[in-house]
Order: structure tokens, then sequence, then C-alpha cells
């Protein structure tokens, strides 16, 4: 056998690819996580682990909420025998065409979207992962500083071509570099602007008071209430709940701060949508965020022409399962702003396309990261869109808990804004105690969804299907 000149780095070959089913309590935490169709979430997760001949591991993560994780694990796991055995450097030398192989694998392409493209974004950003670690990087550097040609080679564009080329992409970008390093510099220094989701349904307004209350006078100047819990049953009483939510914000932050709304998906179709939250114009909402069904494009198109005249701008994506999802909502005008998940889709190379399209039509990008480890994911991911394409009108979600004594590199938020992670890769790696207390089944202390499932079904504004669950 030839061997290697000392000057070529040898290859690195993946051994093995392990998942950790990890689920937290949430329902012990009294309301927090709790939105209006999901009433009683345990935050939980699906962590990939792919382990090299080399001692490097690369970490990803699919948020969930509880039940179910073991079906996203299983799904992970089936993708093993497509990653394990193969090359570090096969992905970082063609990371378009690794992602469609398993995006577009000819049997498994069958089962669509939802748990199967989020496993392939699970393995897929593990590999990002294992990239920059080789690199010595954190994940926001490595994507921010690669050279425009190897974006373009990242995206798929089979489905996208009527709404952005690879000409038009390459342009973009190349137009764009003085600009990217001058904005990179900026981030650095300063951090990403952050909201807090801080009107969870049903969460005391003394605890929601107290918690504005400290992050305005630390920096923070945007804040989220969830909002429309129960209308389809009880209109007036769920406008009540939600005036006296906003109220609470409003009165214990300062004039300058910001007001968004969330309904997750609960406000029905987009005329019911829009005279709901003509209810709430008297708080100069910044956006309403999934008023509707995430895929219902032609309702968000018609949506955002309704609230248009009262100044309420329209958000979604946080379950919009592929670019092509986004493509529509975004070419037909029916977002103000765009929400992207970092574990949604199938991974990095999806979002580049993403938030390009994004750019083209003039949309900024403000991700979805209510969810334990989501804001490590999208974290980089709103750096690079910063540094590519601006700052401007962009908004990135921080939640102020389970990070501390959860995460060794826990997020940073100063000023209201977030600190870029020295940490290599995307800074996943949890604490072993953590792991060994809510790892499913066998931690002691791991949640159930038996009591996630009572506590759900006495939530006020529980459907009437939800007496079934108890």
């Amino acid at each position: 056998m030839m061997e290697a000149y000392p000057f070529m780095k040898p290859k690195q070959q993946i051994l093995s690819l392990e998942v950790l089913d990890i689920r937290y309590p949430t329902v012990r935490l009294g309301m927090a996580g709790s939105d209006p169709r999901h009433l009683a979430p345990n935050y939980s997760c699906a962590i990939t682990i792919l382990r090299t001949d080399s001692g490097l591991e690369g970490r990803s993560l699919v948020f969930t909420i509880g039940a179910g994780t073991e079906i996203q694990k299983a799904a992970i796991e089936a993708l093993s025998p497509f990653v394990v055995g193969r090359y570090l450097e096969d992905f970082i030398a063609e990371p378009g065409l690794f992602a469609q192989s398993l995006a577009e694998h000819h049997q498994l392409r069958w089962l669509a979207l939802g748990v199967y493209r989020m496993a392939v974004g699970g393995v897929i950003n593990a590999l990002w992962d294992l990239w920059a670690k080789s690199e010595g990087l954190p994940m926001w550097r490595l994507l921010a500083t690669l050279p425009p040609k190897k974006i373009v080679e990242c995206i798929d564009f089979h489905h996208l071509r009527d709404a952005l080329t690879e000409d038009e992409l390459l342009e973009m970008l190349e137009s764009r570099v003085a600009a990217r390093d001058a904005n990179l510099a900026r981030l650095e220094r300063d951090g990403l602007r952050v909201y807090s989701t801080a009107g969870w349904s049903g969460r005391p307004l003394d605890e929601v008071r107290t918690l504005c209350s400290g992050l305005y006078q630390q920096g923070t100047r945007a804040f989220k209430a969830k909002v429309g819990r129960g209308q389809q049953y009880d209109r007036a009483r769920a406008l009540d709940e939600d005036r006296r939510m906003l109220e609470a914000i409003r009165e214990s932050t300062g004039h300058d701060a910001l007001l968004l709304t969330d309904a997750n998906q609960n406000l029905g179709d987009w005329r019911n949508a829009a005279s709901y939250m003509a209810e709430l114009v008297e708080f100069k909402l910044l956006f309403i965020e999934e008023a509707i069904a995430y895929n219902d494009v032609l309702g968000y198109i018609e949506l955002r022409k309704a609230l248009a005249p009262l100044g309420i701008g329209v958000a979604g994506g946080e379950q919009a399962p592929d670019a092509i999802t986004f493509k529509q909502l975004l070419s037909g005008g029916g977002l103000t702003h765009c929400q992207i998940d970092g574990a949604r889709v199938g991974g990095v190379n999806e979002l580049f396309a993403i938030v390009a399209m994004a750019a083209k039509f003039g949309v900024p990008v403000c991700p979805h990261s209510g969810g334990i480890g989501l804001g490590q994911l999208v974290g980089p991911m709103s750096a690079f869109d910063q540094a590519w394409f601006g700052s401007e009108g962009r908004w990135l979600e921080y939640l102020e808990f389970l990070q501390q004594g959860v995460f060794t590199h826990p997020l940073q938020v100063r000023n209201g804004h977030y600190q870029l992670s020295p940490a290599p890769g995307w800074g996943l790696e949890m604490e072993d105690d953590f792991v060994a207390r809510y790892r499913y089944p066998e931690g002691p202390d791991t949640a159930d969804s038996a009591e996630a499932d009572r506590i759900a079904a006495v939530q006020p504004g529980a459907p009437p299907y939800a007496r079934l669950w108890r």
C-alpha cells in the first residue's frame, strides 16, 4: 500500500450511528412550553451521534415534544446503512449529492415528509457537525464563510428553479462577499437580536410579568405570546385570556418593546384568523405566527392581504416540511417573516435554499427555536443569513430555560443579543448527568406521556376529543 504524503490528511471513516431518546418533563415546569395546540408538551429530542475512526463525534438533534420520539429515533437509525462505512471527506467533497442520496432514495422517499425528512436532516446536520469539528470551527463560521460556489452546490434546485436558479444565487452571493465580511465582524461583536417567547398558554401572569421585566432590564426588546387557545369553542374567553396576557407583557416592559403573537395553527381558516386578530389590533403586533395550517399556502396569501391594512405581519414556516412549501409561501407573498426550523427540513442543505429564496423575495428570516437545542441549530443558520443578507427585520427566538445544566455550551444572551459561540460544531453536547436523568426509558426522571395526556385533557380550551386521551 502506497504511503500517504505527509501533507495529506488521512480520510476519516464513519464507524457508527447512535441515537439518544431524551425526554424532559416540561409539564412539571408549570405551563412553560404550552401553546394552543400542544397543551402539555414534554420537551424532548432524538440526538444523532456519528463517530469516526479519528475519534471525532458529530452530533445533531431533532426536536420532539414527548410521545413519538421513539418513532423519530427509529427513522434516523434506518439511515445507518447509508452513512456508516462512508468517509467524512465524501460528504465534504459533495454535500449536495450526499444529502440528495438520502432525501431522494428511490424507495425511502416514498415515506415523503415529516418523520422521514426530519430523520434525513438529523443525519445531514450531524455530518455538518463533523465537518466543522474536523476544521476546528464553530458552525456559524463554517457556514458563513463557505465560498458562494460551494453553497450553490449544496442545494437541490430540481423543484426550485421557477423561483431561484443556480446562476441567480451565485450572482447574489458573489455580489455580497465584501458586505458579508463586514456583517460577520458586526455579528461577532454584537450578536444576533433576540425575542423572548414568554407568554405560554395558561402561564400564570405573575410569572410572565417577572420574566419579561427581568429580560427587558437585560436588554430584550421583543416578546411573544401564544394566542387563540380554545377560540373555536369559546371565542370571548379566548380573547379575554389573550388580552390579559398581552397587557401583562406590555405593562412589565417598556413602550419600545415589540409584541409578537403565535397561534400554532389554531385559528382555523384565513377568514376566521383575520377577524380574530382584528380584535387584538390595539396591541400593535409585529406579526401573528402560524395562524392557520402550516401548508395552507393560499390561506397564508389571503391572510397577509387581510391583515396588511391593520399593520399586522404574517409569520410561518415552523412546521413547513420542505423547501418547496417555502417556495410557494414566499413567491406567493404569503409571509412577512420566514420562520425556518433547524430540525424540521432536510438539514443545512435545504435551509440554504430556504434562506436564499427568502432573501430573493425580501422576506426577513426569523428562525423558530422554541425547543430544547433548537437555538444551537438555528443560531448558526441565522448568522449565515445575516452575514450574507443583512440583519434588517431579523429576530431570533430565544428560550431562557433548558440551557444551563443541559448543554456543556449553553446559549449566551447579552444585552438582548445571542452571542456567537466559540464551541466547535453546533455545540449540542449535553451534560452527562442530564442525559442519565432523562434518557428514555431508563432515566429515573424521564417524562411520562400518560401524565402529559391527563394534564392536557383538563386544560381550558382543550378540544372535546381530548377526553379520549385520559
